[in-house]
């Protein structure tokens, strides 16, 4: 099974949230910066990160920069 960004994103969400099923923008938010703490680590320890890998381009940093867009109304 292949999982896709949004819907790693989506498991983050619904971790943080728990015990809540309402994912409110909080939670959005957290999740922005575990992205964001994933994208730090890939960026020190995968030379071809943001690159063409073997599982595709991965980009957390983009990704969260358009939630946070999303969030902010932009």
């Amino acid at each position: 099974m292949t999982l896709s960004i949004d819907e790693l994103f989506e498991i983050v969400m619904k971790t943080i949230a728990e015990p809540h099923t309402t994912i409110t923008d909080q939670h959005k938010r957290r999740a922005i910066c575990v992205f964001l703490a994933f994208e730090e680590y890939l960026l020190d320890n995968v030379p071809e990160y943001c690159g063409n890998t073997a599982l595709g381009e991965i980009d957390f940093g983009g990704y969260a920069a358009g939630v946070l867009d999303e969030l902010e109304g932009k």
